[in-house]
This record gives structure tokens, C-alpha cells and sequence, in this order.
């Protein structure tokens, strides 16, 4: 990691070892910076933050319902917002808690 991340190929012509802002500004190939590692030595905190979403979830889900708020619901899921994934503009639902007796 460290020969490729002082390599005078990639980062020069200004040497590699000082700051020189602009250098940043340049096209290089995506793996030329890796600052959190790739591969099986991958980032340990990202699989931890994906485990931690996971077990959220997990949580919400067994302690609470959603419940749908009739007419209101149906109209907010036909208004479809497209951009990385296609969702709805707003989502209008009821949380209601599982283990409440009322």
C-alpha cells in the first residue's frame, strides 16, 4: 500500500512525499488511492457499519408494525423519484408498537 501510494509514476511529477494539492485534480486509475484498503483487507469499520444497519433493521422490525394510512399511503407511492435507485418521494406509514396492549 504504501509503494503505491509514494509511487513517482502515479504521483508525480512533484515529489510524493510532499503535499502538493493539485495533484488530486488529475485523472488516475481508481485504485491508484486506496486509503481504506480493497479487496479481503477491506475497511473493518465499513463491514461493521453494514452489520450495524443490519441488526437496526432487525430491531425496528420486531418492535414495530407499519401499519398504511389508507388513501394517503397509495398516493405518495405513485409519486416516483429516479435517480440511483427509483423510490418514492415520500413514504407515508404508521409505526405502531408491537408490544403495546391498547
Amino acid at each position: 500500500m504504501y509503494s503505491l501510494h509514494f509511487d513517482p509514476d502515479l504521483w508525480g511529477p512533484v515529489d510524493p512525499h510532499t503535499f502538493y494539492s493539485e495533484r488530486f485534480t488529475t485523472k488516475r486509475h481508481a485504485m491508484a488511492w486506496i486509503p481504506f484498503g480493497a479487496g479481503l483487507r477491506n475497511c473493518v469499520g465499513m463491514r461493521f457499519a453494514l452489520i450495524e444497519i443490519k441488526i437496526l433493521l432487525v430491531r425496528l422490525l420486531k418492535t414495530y408494525s407499519f401499519i398504511e394510512c389508507g388513501d394517503r399511503t397509495h398516493q405518495s407511492i405513485k409519486k416516483l423519484r429516479e435517480g440511483f435507485v427509483i423510490a418514492p418521494k415520500e413514504l407515508i406509514i404508521q409505526l405502531k408498537h408491537r408490544y403495546n396492549d391498547e
